[in-house]
């Protein structure tokens, strides 16, 4: 019970309760750009305290790759300040976190399992795929209608197939780092439901800035990585669930404009609950858990 309070609950009320600041003091002040990164450090502060009831210590000098998790998220808040604002820092920034993400996570396969050649390739589409997806990320936060609270839910809905993958493949230990994602973008997608007339008031009304683009990426690769290279999650269901942010886009489609924003809402979000099914659907299948002959 203290393990899923420390890497559940708690992470949850402290990400809720920042985030209930945050809204209220945008609400009253609508003028305060400046303090929409605060909703990134409402997700970073709350994965970092479930980091710390999943790990239970910190480690200084980290072994394993979701050791790393914790600095990610430490370095995701840190350029969460400027993201918002200066966007030739906000390039190289990601560019040089796109190429360093899959290096530091995959020092081992580096050393160990790939020759240079090999780690060159691996190194080089990891870093575009890396790069490609966090635009994704910042187009999704504004690609559904602001005063909508469906962005929360999407990410909520892709965080908990994550983790639901990741316990199929057999690592319950980064399932659970997932699983503190999924109920942090759980306490948010509430919080926006309840206080949605605070939101509307606000001139920044979307849920999510793009400085949180940073914290929300970060994790995501790092948890997805981790499940891959580690735990041996199906690659289809992880680029499934990479890509499904990406469906959001099909409001841009004449066709869909055209069925009002009630209706195309539900044609955004269900196209991505769709794809995320079909993710943990494979995975379900790929784990044996209809039999040997699954498998």
């Amino acid at each position: 019970m203290s393990q899923l309070f420390f890497s559940l609950l708690l992470p949850a009320i402290v990400c809720g309760g920042i985030y209930t600041v945050v809204v209220y003091i945008r609400a009253h002040d609508g003028e305060k750009t400046s303090l929409l990164w605060l909703t990134a450090v409402a997700i970073g502060i709350g994965y970092i305290v479930g980091y710390l009831g999943i790990e239970r210590k910190l480690t200084f000098l980290p072994i394993e790759s979701i050791h790393w998790l914790f600095y990610f998220t430490l370095f995701a808040l840190f350029s969460s300040t400027y993201w918002d604002f200066s966007g030739w820092r906000r390039l190289i920034s990601q560019l040089i976190y796109s190429v360093a993400l899959p290096r530091i996570l995959l020092n081992s396969y580096f050393q160990y399992t790939w020759g240079t050649l090999e780690g060159i390739i691996w190194w080089a589409c990891l870093s575009i795929g890396i790069f490609i997806f966090w635009n994704i990320v910042k187009q999704s936060f504004s690609a559904i209608p602001s005063s909508n609270t469906s962005i929360p839910f999407v990410y909520f809905g892709i965080s908990g197939g994550t983790a639901l993958i990741i316990a199929l493949s057999g690592s319950v230990r980064i399932a659970q780092h997932a699983g503190t994602l999924t109920v942090l973008f759980a306490a948010i997608w509430i919080i926006t439901i309840v206080l949605q007339r605070n939101l509307k008031s606000d001139s920044n009304s979307h849920v999510f800035s793009i400085s949180a683009s940073p914290v929300v990426t970060f994790l995501f690769i790092g948890i997805w990585m981790n499940g891959y290279f580690y735990a041996e999650a199906p690659s289809v269901s992880i680029i499934l669930l990479a890509i499904s942010p990406f469906l959001a886009q099909v409001r841009q489609i004449q066709a869909i404009q055209k069925l009002g924003d009630r209706k195309s809402i539900f044609v955004q979000v269900g196209l991505i609950a769709l794809c995320v099914s079909i993710a943990i659907i494979i995975a379900v299948v790929r784990s044996g858990f209809f039999g040997e002959e699954a498998y």
